[in-house]
């Protein structure tokens, strides 16, 4: 009489696996940095500006927010913030401004006492880069309810103005842009997600 082990139907069936909740998160966030890698190297966006860098508004609000959630999938992957700033910008006229881009960690260099954390232009890396706005656009930008002046940031390269951190928040924003009879706002303050909207 043969001997051996036999599995029940509801033994197997117990064993069915899936993919955990987390497992799913880190994959769309790395295919949506992907996608923000991808749409920014091929310049298909930058396409919708002029030679002067004077695009609608729709185009600018849709640009920041391709390079808003790169940030943001950045920050996540990396585990250290990410930050939006402001600089000067040469390709602006009228004392331009560009949104430039931030990450907070160590200095590399110098011994191992004397590294500190601090912010960091990162804007050239992992698909993000500096976005002259065009000097015809009206903006209007309040961060936690506060009104900040963005020429003063751009006075000071390397100060953050909104941050995003590795939990996948960023500090609450609302973000007006207009030029003439166009408008778009960009907001945070009430999800939690990145939301682009007309008045």
């Amino acid at each position: 009489m043969a001997t051996g082990r036999t599995w029940s139907k509801t033994a197997v069936q117990g064993k069915a696996q899936g993919f955990s909740l987390i497992e799913m998160l880190v994959v769309m966030t790395i295919m949506g940095l992907i996608v923000s890698v991808v749409t920014l190297s091929t310049g298909f966006l930058s396409s919708v500006f002029g030679a002067d860098g004077e695009g609608s508004v729709e185009s600018v609000a849709d640009e920041l927010m391709v390079l808003m959630a790169a940030a943001s999938s950045q920050a996540v992957l990396s585990g250290e913030p990410m930050a939006m700033g402001f600089a000067s910008s040469s390709a602006a006229q009228d004392e331009g401004i560009a949104v430039t881009w931030l990450r907070y960690g160590r200095v590399t260099g110098g011994s191992v006492r004397n590294r500190q954390a601090m912010w960091q232009q990162v804007s050239g890396q992992a698909g993000l880069r500096d976005l002259p706005l065009p000097s015809a656009l009206s903006s209007e930008l309040s961060i936690e309810g506060e009104l900040i002046d963005a020429q003063v940031l751009a006075a000071s390269p390397g100060m953050p103005a909104l941050v995003f951190y590795p939990t996948g928040e960023s500090t609450a924003f609302h973000w007006l842009l207009a030029r003439g009879e166009q408008a778009v706002t960009l907001t945070n303050a009430s999800t939690g997600e990145i939301e682009w909207r007309q008045p």
